[in-house]
C-alpha cells in the first residue's frame, strides 16, 4: 500500500532526495508536495517529540523480493531522513498461518504498528484496528479522494482503518480461436442459458481416457467447478446480497438458490451425463488458456474465470486471441443482474494497540503517494488501488489497461463479509456435497444458511 510521498522538509535538497527515492517522474511537483507534507507532519512530530529513538514496525505478507527491496532501499530511507530518530523495521511473514500470528498480536495488545491484511479481514479484525479518519480521511488528507473502490476494503463501520495496496479482480478470459473451432459464435456468454450451452458445446471428453481434454470454462478450480469465491461472483452478478435487512445470512434467497443451481448446471454441462465418472482436465504448464511451448497444443481451457495471476503472461503471443470481460449475471431471469469482477484488495492496517498511529499514517502517505502506489504495484504486475496511479506500465499494457478499466467500473470486493474464514469452510463443505450429488441445491443452501447462522452466533 503506497503512501503519499510526503516530502516534509522545506529544504529543497532533502525534498529532491525524497522524490528521487520514490521514483517520482515529475520534478515540478516537488514544491507542492513539500508544502503539503509539511502541513501533515505535525501529528507525527508531536508523537516523536520525546526525543527517544522510535521504531516503526511493519509486518508484510508474501511480497516479491523486488517489492521488499524497493521499500527498504527507497521508501524507508526517505521516511527516516524526514523523521530523525525514527527507524522503520519491516518483518516478512506468510499467508500460511496468518490468523494465528495476527490473533497473537491482538491478544497480547502489542506488535507491529502496520499489518498486512487481506480483502475480507476488515470485518474480522475491525474492532481491533484504529480509526484512522483523523489522519487519512477526507479533510485530513486530500489524496484519499484518488483511491478507487478498493478503499471500501480498508474500512470498518464506515471509518478508515488503513489503505489498500492493489486490486486483483477475477475476470472472464476467453480464447476466441478455440470458440471459433468449437463452432461458438456468440462471444463470451452473458446469461446463464448461453453459459450452459457453451459449456456443453466447447467441452471435449477424450474417450480414450474418459477425461476432459478441453474444458469450456475453468472457474477458479478446474476440477470441482464449485469454489466458494466462484459462487460469490455468480451471486453478486445476480444482484444478490449476503445479508438480509436484519443482518441474518441470505442463502435462502432466490438469487442464492439460482447461483448454486448454476454451479451444478455448469458442471453437468461440462462433464456430461456421467459427471462424476469423467476425469478432470489434466494439469499443464502455465495458464490453462495458454499454449504449451513444448507441444504447441492448448493447455485445455477455452475460458478462465480467475484473476490475472492465472492468465498468461502479458508478453505471450496467445493474447492475440484472448478477450477480457466481467461476469454478466443472468439479466433475463434476474433484472437486478449486473456485470461484476470480484476483487481481492490487500491492504495495510494500523492496530488500535499501536503507540505510533500518527507516525504510521505518515509512512502510509509516503508509501501510498501517486508515484509510490504505481511503483509498488509495478513490482507485482497488479493494478494500483489509486486511480491516478494507473499510468506507465498499466497503460503500456493493453491487457492491464483493460483490466484496470473493468475493475474501476465493475469491481466488487470482499468488504463486509462476516467471519469470512468460517463462511469459506462452510461453503466449501456444502458445495463439495453438491457436486457429488449427496445434497440437492435446496439442501446445500439450507446447510450453508444454518451453519453460517450458528457461526455468527445468531
Amino acid at each position: 500500500m503506497q503512501k503519499k510521498l510526503f516530502v516534509l522538509l522545506s529544504l529543497l535538497v532533502l525534498a529532491s532526495m525524497v522524490l528521487a527515492a520514490c521514483g517520482t517522474p515529475a520534478a515540478t511537483e516537488a514544491p507542492a508536495a513539500a508544502t503539503e507534507a509539511a502541513a501533515t507532519e505535525a501529528p507525527a512530530a508531536t508523537e516523536a517529540a520525546s526525543g527517544e529513538a522510535t521504531t516503526l514496525k511493519i509486518y508484510l505478507l508474501d511480497y516479491t523480493p523486488d517489492t521488499i527491496a524497493w521499500l527498504k532501499e527507497e521508501i524507508n530511507p526517505a521516511f527516516e531522513a524526514a523523521h530523525p530518530g525514527v527507524t522503520v523495521e519491516i518483518t516478512e511473514g506468510s499467508w500460511s498461518g496468518w490468523d494465528t500470528t495476527f490473533s497473537g498480536f491482538f491478544a497480547a495488545g502489542e506488535g507491529p504498528d502496520i499489518i498486512n491484511l487481506g480483502s475480507e479481514m476488515n470485518t474480522l479484525y475491525g474492532e481491533n484496528l484504529a480509526n484512522m479518519d483523523e489522519y487519512l480521511g477526507e479533510g485530513a488528507w486530500d489524496e484519499i479522494s484518488n483511491f478507487g473502490p478498493a478503499l471500501e476494503n480498508a474500512k470498518y463501520e464506515g471509518s478508515l482503518r488503513g489503505l489498500p495496496i492493489f486490486t486483483a479482480p477475477r475476470y472472464v478470459f476467453c480464447r476466441t480461436d478455440l470458440m471459433e473451432t468449437a463452432g461458438w459464435t456468440k462471444g463470451t456468454p452473458q446469461n446463464f442459458a448461453d453459459w450452459k450451452e457453451f459449456a456443453s458445446t466447447a467441452s471435449v471428453i477424450d474417450p480414450a481416457t474418459n477425461s476432459l481434454s478441453q474444458q469450456a470454462l475453468v472457474p477458479v478450480d478446474a476440477g470441482s467447478m464449485a469454489d466458494w469465491q466462484w459462487w460469490l461472483l455468480v451471486y453478486y452478478s445476480l444482484g444478490g446480497e449476503l445479508y438480509k435487512a436484519d443482518g441474518t445470512p441470505n442463502f435462502d434467497s432466490p438469487e442464492a438458490l439460482a447461483a448454486t443451481q448454476f454451479l451444478l448446471d455448469m458442471r453437468q454441462a461440462t462433464y456430461g451425463e456421467a459427471v462424476n465418472a469423467v476425469g478432470a482436465l489434466p494439469a499443464g504448464q502455465g495458464s490453462v488458456i495458454d499454449v504449451d511451448d513444448a507441444t504447441g497444443k492448448s493447455n485445455g481451457a477455452v475460458c478462465l474465470a480467475h484473476s490475472g495471476w492465472a492468465a498468461p503472461a502479458f508478453d505471450r503471443p496467445i493474447w492475440e486471441n484472448v478477450t477480457i470481460e466481467p461476469f454478466y449475471g443472468d439479466p433475463e431471469n434476474f433484472p437486478n443482474s449486473k456485470p461484476v469482477v470480484l476483487a481481492f484488495n490487500d491492504w495495510l492496517a494500523v492496530p488500535e494497540y499501536s503507540q505510533n498511529k500518527a507516525l504510521a499514517a505518515e509512512w502510509l502517505k509516503l508509501a501510498f503517494s501517486k508515484e509510490a502506489n504505481n511503483k509498488w504495484n509495478e513490482t507485482m504486475g497488479l493494478i494500483p488501488a489509486r486511480n491516478d496511479s494507473q499510468y506507465g506500465y498499466v497503460t503500456e499494457s493493453a491487457q492491464l489497461q483493460r483490466e484496470a478499466e473493468l475493475a474501476s467500473q465493475y469491481g466488487v470486493g470482499f468488504a463486509g463479509i462476516k467471519e469470512a474464514a468460517k463462511l469459506s469452510t462452510i461453503m466449501q463443505d456444502a458445495l463439495g456435497k453438491l457436486i457429488t450429488e449427496e445434497l440437492t441445491v435446496e439442501e446445500v443452501n439450507a446447510k450453508i444458511q444454518e451453519e453460517y447462522l450458528a457461526a455468527l452466533g445468531q
